[in-house]
Formats: structure tokens, C-alpha cells, sequence
């Protein structure tokens, strides 16, 4: 006697492809062509009176709403989910949500901002957190960095000390602080070279607006002497008025 436990002989039907036994086979197959059909589509089996309800609802062509693509409206919710480069994705720094075609670009420029890491005091980028958070010395060995807390009641600032104008600042705020001290330092030191040569100018002004006068010695005015600084040739009267002028020029260079 055969074990009960082996399997009947199987046939795979031609209409809804499962398989059938081969002892029933041609009574389902007679039943499978005269109630099902197969979509031209997609192959599928369908009852034959809903075949063009399944065509229009799974292979009509229709419009992606976000990046206008088409495509047959079975394959409609996948694209928008997981294909569509115009579908929202939110960033992983910010949260902020962008086209998916947008967000690397963004995520490039988001995660190379800085933050203060209160266990160190540096700065460290965003992308680089959570590796920062495995490694970071000050934390692992539960030291501090060398700020100054300033305290009160009901509140803790952590203030941190400019390098340049010694003053001390939030530490969110000593970036923007260093800044604004760098460009005060520049400027101050661009006035001090305006003051210097507007004041040499002022004074080479007003030797050059003086009245020429004969020398003390009674020399004769008309006594033909040489410029030093473009060596022209010209009398004593007119050569002190001449250098002024020669001395702006230079300076005006």
C-alpha cells in the first residue's frame, strides 16, 4: 500500500496558473475557461466580466502630480513613494524637507555647519556628531573645558573668552563676536594709515600755499637752482612753490 502522505500527481492550469491535481484537473481547467481569462497586459488571471474594470483600474496610463512622469496607475503608488525625485524627504541634520533631487546638495552644505560640543568645547560638524560623541576625550574621561560659567537664578550661560579683545561672550555667540572684532581691528588699522597720509598731505599743502620768500641770506631770488625731486631747473622765487607741488604728486603715487 502507497503512503497516504506522498503527493497526487499536479497539473499547473493554463488560465489562473495554480496547481491542480491531475485527477481534477480537467473539470477545473473547463471551469477556469469559461469564467476566467487572462489580462493581455499583465498576464494575470481576472473573472472574464471584470477584465475591463481590471484594465482601467491597474493599466490606465495616468500623471505622477509631482514630476509629471507617466505611467500605468498599478505602478503609480510605488513610484511615488520610493522613485519619484521630485517626492519630500527630510533632512537628517534639520528636519527641514525637500525634493528628493535637492537633498543631498543640502545635506552637503547643512552637515558641514558647527555646534559646540559641551563636553570639549570645540566645535564639531553635524555629519561628524555621532562619531565625535564615540571618541570625545572630555567625555570619556569626565573632564570639562576650561570656560567660564557665569550663574544665575534659575539659568546657566556658558561664556567663552575672545582671543582678541579678552572680552568673554556666549559661547553661541563668540563666532559671530570674533567676526565682527576681526573687521574692527582692520579698520582701525586702515585709519591710522589714512591719518598718516592725509597729515602729510595737510602739511604739504600748506607749505606749498605759503608765499615764496627771498632767502634770509639775501641771495638773488632769480639764482637758477635744480628740484630734488625731478631735478627741473628754475629760479629760487619759484622752486620752494615747485617742491610742494613735486612733493604731492609723489605722495598722491
Amino acid at each position: 500500500m502507497e503512503d497516504k502522505d506522498d503527493k497526487e500527481a499536479t497539473r499547473t492550469c493554463g488560465q489562473c496558473h495554480k496547481e491542480v491535481a491531475e485527477a481534477n484537473f480537467a473539470l477545473h481547467e473547463t471551469h477556469c475557461s469559461r469564467f476566467l481569462c487572462l489580462c493581455p497586459d499583465c498576464n494575470e488571471s481576472v473573472p472574464r466580466e471584470q477584465l475591463n474594470q481590471h484594465r482601467e483600474e491597474q493599466h490606465t496610463l495616468v500623471r505622477c502630480t509631482k514630476c509629471s512622469r507617466k505611467m500605468e496607475r498599478r505602478l503609480l503608488a510605488d513610484h511615488e513613494a520610493d522613485e519619484c525625485e521630485e517626492r519630500l524627504q527630510s533632512c537628517v541634520f534639520c528636519e527641514l524637507e525637500l525634493p528628493w533631487k535637492e537633498l543631498d546638495q543640502h545635506c552637503l552644505a547643512c552637515g558641514s555647519r558647527t555646534e559646540l560640543c559641551r563636553d570639549c568645547g570645540r566645535y564639531v560638524k553635524l555629519r561628524d556628531q555621532p562619531e565625535h560623541d564615540l571618541t570625545c576625550s572630555a567625555a570619556a574621561d569626565g573632564s570639562s573645558p576650561p570656560q567660564t560659567t557665569n550663574s544665575a537664578p534659575g539659568a546657566t550661560e556658558t561664556t567663552v573668552s575672545c582671543s582678541r579683545c579678552l572680552g568673554s561672550f556666549p559661547a553661541e555667540d563668540i563666532e559671530e563676536h570674533q567676526l565682527e572684532c576681526a573687521d574692527d581691528e582692520a579698520q582701525e588699522e586702515d585709519s591710522d594709515d589714512e591719518e598718516g597720509a592725509t597729515a602729510q598731505l595737510s602739511s604739504t599743502f600748506r607749505a606749498a600755499s605759503l608765499p615764496s620768500r627771498p632767502s634770509r641770506g639775501g641771495g638773488d631770488p632769480y639764482h637758477i637752482s635744480t628740484c630734488p625731486h625731478c631735478h627741473l631747473a628754475l629760479p629760487l622765487i619759484t622752486l620752494r612753490w615747485h617742491q610742494a607741488k613735486c612733493r604731492i604728486h609723489i605722495l598722491l603715487k
